[in-house]
């Protein structure tokens, strides 16, 4: 598969779909110590109760995308390979902190993942399902690095190179949300088809976020 041009290099906020990957990795791997349980990185949802998917893609639409773009333009702008990783590797937000879900992450962690992503030859990947199996071989060995991390870290360093998931990839949180669809939680990944038509509205990682981030109410939304 060839490299599609990088989205974020125009204005547009959403990231144009290139052809599906297979989803080969496997995520399936528990929480790990130095990651959150509950692998959700947009914040608080609000108290509303949504009872159905599409006031959930709304909700999401309006509240979260806009954050979740921003974050990814940061790393497609960044000038260089080796500064993209830098930023991925460390976790590292415009403003220089953490992001919040890799924070429990000891920082010896983060400098062995960084100089292990360095040695792995990430620009030749050609697609996203490639780029993340790379990024699972480099770090999946350190002790506290997680699931999360490897996907975090393969979406950010993604966004630079022009390769996005066709696929939605589950980890601990998103699992959780593709159970409540009676989705098949045991694969890596799943495909766009297998989804409610609403959630097709919206490009496949924000589709991870809406199963992570509404997770306790798509089960009601599912069946009403």
């Amino acid at each position: 598969m060839g490299r599609t041009v990088n989205p974020f290099a125009a204005s547009s906020p959403l990231i144009p779909r290139e052809s599906r990957t297979t989803g080969r990795m496997n995520m399936r791997e528990p929480v790990v110590r130095g990651e959150w349980a509950d692998g959700c990185r947009r914040g608080f949802r609000g108290k509303r109760r949504f009872r159905s998917i599409a006031t959930i893609v709304q909700d999401y639409t309006r509240r979260f995308r806009p954050r979740a773009a921003r974050e990814l333009q940061f790393f497609a702008s960044l000038r260089s390979m080796d500064e993209v990783i830098t930023q991925a590797g460390f976790a590292r937000m415009p403003n220089g902190k953490r992001w919040v879900h890799q924070r429990r992450i000891p920082d010896a962690a983060l400098e062995r993942a960084t100089g292990r992503l360095r040695l792995s030859r990430l620009e030749e990947a050609r697609s996203f399902d490639d780029l993340i199996d790379r990024v699972n071989s480099a770090v999946r060995s350190i002790r506290g690095i997680g699931e999360l991390y490897v996907y975090d870290t393969a979406l950010r360093i993604g966004a630079h190179l022009g390769l996005m998931p066709r696929e939605v990839y589950l980890h601990a949180g998103a699992r959780m949300g593709a159970q409540a669809l009676h989705l098949n939680s045991r694969s890596g990944s799943v495909p766009l088809d297998r989804l409610p038509v609403d959630l097709r509205r919206l490009e496949p990682h924000e589709i991870e976020d809406v199963l992570c981030i509404y997770k306790d109410w798509l089960m009601a939304a599912r069946n009403a």
